[in-house]
């Protein structure tokens, strides 16, 4: 008998409808797991389904739990011999379920989504159920049908996927030996007085945390610098055009003004002409990240809702698997390509771009570049075109656009445009006055021509004279822009560096090193990490550090782990494990090594605790030290030094909140908290009030009168 495994129910549903599996067979204890029984290739088969992960790495005190169950830097840091796995608790039965064919089967598919994640999940199931069958891969690039048919006609052998399956291994101890040793490391020497303020330190995270944070810096520090343009207005033929000096701005206003004096009066006089011709290719297709950015540009989605409506777009056979770090198409996809497009131009809305397939653009290397194509193509809709949009969701719609028309425009030629740049002589002063017109639409006719650039009269030659008004305009230097979530994921995407106005092949060759910071499937999952650990927040849609998010950067004395270069580099030592070009055990130990050291750097460094607004507030009000939330109540950092103050967190059979302690040290004394029971059993309210006299808290009964 063989065995399909699939990560997740859904995955299993479209596995099963493409080979006819026919019924499910819902499981009598929890009806969202089940399985289907079926016969493969002439041989009995079942198709089952995890949850996402069933199993992980073991915790800390699972190696050791006297040594290891509390936090504390003499015990730590944690580095196992050989590290382990487990079931996850919330994934019990679901794993026994799993584990009951297992036992059965006479060898298994592995049919998890095809990347670094889902091999994780195939082999920590595969570990957990403590077989050695073999097992082969089924590669399924999207739901429709004929791919996951395709899929499990060719598959791959286990072998072929063992280096990305090691990939996924070596990328989870690191997050994990960095997560856990560092994470403790840096909340028990600087974090705050509640759990809330833990200092969390990740692999990802923390990079992209400190580029928020020195943009910010960047933005706060920026000094305002003054400087003056001179600007002029042309006539010709009653139609005016711009123009602005052509030695830049001026940094002070005299220079500026006299200038404008010696202009004022004076026509301008044409000395050079000139006319460049240029085209604009069809931009390269959309990978994972490239179309958060757009989605995040042109329909104003956060990166999370972009990641939401792809998934529902996957699920629906619409779209080709949606976690992908390629921009680019196989040879082999040109006739699937041909008829995906064929198929879109028959849409209503989208056949207004038919054209005769005689006057098609040619599928070039552009688009179809077998040497940039990694695990996965680019993200493009699938063969499975729906006759129109009507059954999807507006947002669904929105999404679909993008990525039909990023697929139609591949067919139109480049558009042509010209930029003229003029100089005029204002008494021996230059200006230059820019335009630009497009001559041949191309693509432009796709995705909407772009906005109008400043365009000259066409008549103006060498020699021409024209009336000008001048004047001069104060402005100031301004800082960067905040990270929004879109940009955010852009420079994630090329390690932080500024790439802004690099050429479109500098930054896919950037890509292809894989040297971003995390993957196009995790980038996402980092973002929502920051704003859940409370380093981030937003403002409008722009992304700022908060005051935790700045102590922790600050704070944080490895300049190692808030590098995104370095983590970049990281990232491509993974890539190059996955590729079988370097093996996991010396990229793992290089981490452990960095471990090692950089523990005793954190342990050893100095400085003061986090504290946040209401930390501040929660001072002891004898000793001022910061009183700081426990299990069995409140107490005083400030013990060691010889104080007792504390707070139980239940008095007289009545919970206390946080909110009536914080009261306390603020003003001495709570409001009335009814509900207390007294040693008899009787109820009865009273305030807690501090005794001064004797550092302790004691009830305060209101007056009966």
């Amino acid at each position: 008998m063989v065995v399909i495994y699939a990560e997740k129910s859904s995955l299993a549903k479209a596995i099963a409808e493409a080979l006819g599996a026919g019924r499910r067979i819902a499981a009598d204890e929890d009806k969202t797991v089940g399985h289907w029984e079926f016969s493969f290739n002439g041989e009995a088969a079942v198709i089952c389904h995890g949850a996402g992960h069933l199993g992980g790495l073991c915790d800390a005190k699972d190696y050791d739990g006297e040594k290891y169950s509390k936090w504390d830097l003499v015990n730590y840091p944690c580095i196992p011999a050989e590290f382990k796995t487990k079931v996850n608790t919330r994934a019990a039965f679901c794993f026994s379920y799993v584990k009951a064919f297992f036992d059965r089967a006479d060898w298994l598919i592995n049919a998890t989504d095809p990347d670094r994640e889902g091999e994780t999940i195939f082999a920590y199931v595969y570990d957990l159920a403590q077989t050695k069958l073999p097992w082969k891969r089924a590669w399924i690039e999207d739901l429709t049908d004929a791919k996951i048919v395709k899929a499990f006609e060719n598959l791959r052998d286990s072998s072929e996927v063992l280096a990305l399956q090691s990939a996924g291994r070596s990328r989870g101890i690191a997050d994990w030996l960095i997560g856990i040793n560092l994470t403790i490391a840096m909340t028990e020497k600087f974090g705050g007085f509640g759990k809330q303020n833990v200092m969390t330190v990740g692999r990802v995270q923390t990079p992209t945390l400190a580029m928020i944070v020195e943009r910010e810096r960047i933005i706060t520090t920026h000094k305002k610098i003054p400087f003056w343009k001179l600007q002029a207005v042309f006539s010709a033929d009653n139609v005016l055009f711009d123009a602005e000096y052509a030695d830049g701005n001026f940094d002070d206003e005299i220079n500026a003004n006299n200038t404008l004096d010696a202009c004022n009066g004076h026509n301008g006089v044409v000395t050079s002409k000139e006319t460049k011709r240029k085209t604009a290719n069809a931009p390269l297709l959309y990978n994972t990240t490239g179309l958060q950015i757009t989605a995040g540009e042109k329909l104003g989605w956060d990166a999370e809702k972009t990641e939401e409506i792809m998934q529902k777009l996957y699920l629906a056979k619409l779209m080709t698997y949606p976690r992908s770090s390629t921009e680019h198409l196989t040879d082999a996809m040109k006739p699937e390509v041909k008829d995906t497009i064929d198929k879109l131009l028959l849409m209503p809305e989208y056949s207004q771009y038919a054209l005769p397939e005689s006057d098609w653009a040619e599928f070039s290397k552009r688009h179809f570049d077998d040497s940039k194509v990694g695990s996965h193509t680019a993200v493009i809709p699938t063969l499975n075109v729906p006759a129109d949009l009507s059954k999807l969701s507006e947002e669904e719609k929105q999404l679909y656009d993008l990525l039909a028309k990023s697929l139609i425009r591949i067919i139109y030629p480049k558009a042509e445009i010209e930029d003229t740049t003029v100089v005029l002589d204002v008494n021996d002063n230059s200006f230059k006055a820019k335009g630009s017109v497009i001559t041949a639409d191309g693509w432009y006719a796709v995705d909407a021509l772009p906005d109008k650039k400043k365009i000259l009269p066409a008549n103006i030659n060498e020699g021409d004279s024209f009336g000008g008004e001048y004047s001069v305009k104060k402005g100031e230097s301004e800082p960067p822009k905040r990270f929004t979530e879109a940009t955010l994921l852009a420079a994630m995407e090329l390690a932080g560096q500024n790439l802004t106005d690099a050429d479109e092949e500098i930054k896919t060759l950037m890509k292809l090193q894989k040297k971003g910071l995390g993957t196009d499937a995790t980038r996402v999952q980092t973002i929502k990490t920051l704003f859940a650990n409370e380093f981030i927040a937003k403002k409008g849609k722009s992304l700022i550090p908060t005051q935790k998010g700045c102590f922790l950067i600050d704070t944080l004395p490895i300049a190692e782990l808030k590098s995104a270069e370095i983590t970049g580099e990281w990232e491509m030592n993974l890539e190059n494990i996955a590729q079988g070009k370097s093996p996991q055990d010396v990229f793992v130990s290089s981490i452990v090594d960095s471990i090692k050291t950089w523990f005793e750097v954190i342990k050893n460094a100095s400085g003061a605790r986090y504290m946040s607004e209401e930390d501040k507030k929660m001072l002891c009000p004898f000793c001022k030290n910061p009183v700081r939330k426990y299990d069995w109540g409140y107490g005083c950092t400030g013990y060691q030094s010889g104080c007792k103050f504390s707070v139980r967190a239940e008095i007289a059979g009545k919970k206390i909140t946080q909110s009536q302690v914080l009261m306390l040290l603020m003003s001495g004394k709570t409001a009335v908290i009814k509900g207390f029971v007294g040693k008899s059993g009787k109820p009865f309210d009273a305030s807690l009030k501090v005794n001064a006299a004797e550092k302790k808290v004691e009830f305060d009964f209101p007056d009966k009168k």
